[in-house]
């Protein structure tokens, strides 16, 4: 069903099956920087002309209310949520991809809690047996289906860094074995007790990493001492420690990982007569070494899981080419949230991604409210599980409805409504293409934004390139752009509510979007790939 010029409405009643369009929306332009924009295609206007602020606000405050329950992956509210952008996309005139009955793409996760009655027991000296507590002496960072009783040797391997310039595990046989190993790396032990973002972000990063390297060396697992975590600490953290994790059903197991404080380590170090601050004052003169430690680590871990169904919405925009609409430019936002609390606190996620779920939607309306189709077919894509580690991103690109080398490109869009009114941080657009980067300059001549590349680095210390549905496409070589307008103070909190979005900041990133994905969908040739990761 395609939407007239003059659009229409969403008057929204909140449940599973129940929507109802109702009113009237009044056109306007925005504003542009710049006294000669660029001119919009002809094809394109009545699109560029439809996106509108009053529409995504409409969306947004069901998206975003408190009926849908921040929209936690596997959760009623995602659900109802699921069903509310398909019924939109229908309404617009989108259909299921061809071969597909459906626009929802399921998937299942394995879901786990470890509690707080978990324990590790530790033989330290003198024949002292000595017990650890989850959520005050250690913390787990594995996923785990079931309880684990296991008992296992551990080995101290100094930072556990393995890359070009060393390697903690050579000439050591880790097999079955704990690495015990220092929190970061010297040079960031410097900066020990930092608690700006990017030092934190980058303790966790080497985490990720030598967890990866114990992991290939074939060790059970891997112990993080970190000398600045005290029970006090812990406590600061344990809401989200407690959060319930996800997994994409099916996925590997993961290897052991705990951090443990500089008490427990110091009693696993007892045996040995070392201690934490001897290690580190040895390793920070170059001169530390393997070390088999004489006493040993029993996890006694009490797991509850259970497995739980999601879906990504998918919908689809034929194109006008016989030959070309067999390929797509594929369109991306999470729709997903981080839930409601056990204190009630709900994290509506208006912003993250909220604002992206529906810019996308209004997208898709525009798109499929010209007369004229592009030459390309168009694919929207709503990924569940992107608070839970890219979940239905990846899902979706090991599993394509469309194959990945007939997709062009990919444009996520993640938190576009808040911070500067006139700028929008672009992330990744030369990274694989330089062409990509190039067309989206070009669109933006049209609407004017300013166009930010603060973050358009792979040294980033927040990693955003990393953090968003955009990086399983890019795994898989497709040229992507990421879309985002930075953090704030209500990141990830229940404050994130729709009063404090700007739509008509919204409305200006969904132009250059539409823009950049209709020249995209209309090219003669295949993006050149010449971007800075392939040079």
């Amino acid at each position: 069903m395609k939407r007239s010029p003059s659009g229409h409405r969403a008057q929204l009643i909140s449940t599973a099956s129940v929507f109802v369009l109702a009113l009237s929306a009044t056109i306007s332009l925005p504003a542009v920087r710049g006294s000669a924009p660029a001119p919009v295609p002809d094809a394109a206007k009545v699109g560029y002309r439809a996106i509108d602020s009053k529409d995504m606000e409409a969306f947004l405050r069901f998206i975003a209310s408190d009926e849908l329950e921040g929209r936690e992956t596997g959760t009623r509210g995602l659900k109802v949520a699921a069903r509310f952008l398909e019924v939109q996309y229908e309404l617009a005139g989108l259909k299921p991809v061809p071969g597909h009955d459906s626009m929802l793409q399921p998937f299942s996760v394995d879901e786990s809690v470890i509690s707080s009655a978990s324990t590790i027991a530790v033989d330290g000296g003198s024949h002292q047996h000595h017990s650890f507590n989850n959520f005050q002496d250690f913390v787990v960072l594995s996923q785990y289906s079931e309880n684990v009783q296991a008992e296992m040797p551990v080995v101290f391997v100094g930072y556990g860094i393995k890359d070009e310039h060393r390697d903690d595990y050579a000439n050591f046989d880790a097999a079955g074995k704990l690495p015990l190993v220092l929190d970061g790396s010297p040079e960031l032990q410097k900066l020990r007790g930092g608690s700006n973002p990017g030092f934190q972000r980058k303790l966790r990063t080497m985490r990720r990493s030598k967890a990866k390297w114990a992991s290939a060396a074939g060790a059970a697992g891997i112990v993080h001492i970190n000398p600045d975590m005290t029970a006090e600490t812990i406590a600061r953290f344990r809401r989200f420690l407690e959060r319930p994790r996800q997994r994409l059903t099916g996925s590997p197991s993961d290897i052991h990982q705990l951090i443990v404080t500089a008490q427990v380590a110091d009693v696993l170090l007892s045996k040995n007569n070392l201690t934490v601050a001897k290690l580190l004052e040895k390793s920070d003169a170059g001169k530390s070494k393997h070390a088999t430690l004489k006493t040993k680590i029993k996890l006694d871990l009490q797991v509850s899981a259970q497995t739980k169904w999601s879906q990504n919405v998918v919908a689809y925009l034929e194109g006008s080419d016989p030959q070309l609409k067999n390929e797509v430019v594929v369109f991306g936002a999470h729709y997903d949230h981080i839930g409601k609390r056990p204190n009630g606190d709900i994290y509506n996620g208006a912003d993250d991604d909220g604002s992206g779920t529906v810019g996308m939607l209004e997208i898709a309306r525009a798109f499929a409210s010209n007369d004229t189709r592009p030459k390309r077919s168009l694919l929207f894509v709503s990924h569940a599980g992107e608070e839970k580690g890219l979940l239905g991103s990846r899902f979706y690109t090991d599993n394509p409805w469309v194959p990945l080398e007939q997709t062009i490109a990919q444009l996520n869009i993640d938190m576009i409504g808040r911070n500067d009114p006139n700028s929008v941080y672009i992330i990744g657009s030369n990274f694989l293409s330089k062409e990509l980067h190039q067309i989206n300059v070009a669109a933006n001549q049209t609407v004017g934004l300013n166009l930010d590349y603060k973050y358009n680095d792979l040294a980033d210390p927040n990693r955003f390139y990393y953090r968003s549905d955009h990086y399983n496409y890019a795994k898989h070589g497709i040229p992507i752009i990421f879309y985002f307008s930075g953090t704030h103070e209500d990141y990830h909190q229940p404050t994130d509510t729709v009063d404090k979005i700007n739509f008509a900041k919204m409305t200006k990133v969904a132009q250059l979007v539409y823009l950049t994905g209709w020249e995209l969908a209309n090219l003669d040739h295949h993006l050149a790939k010449d971007g800075l990761l392939l040079e």
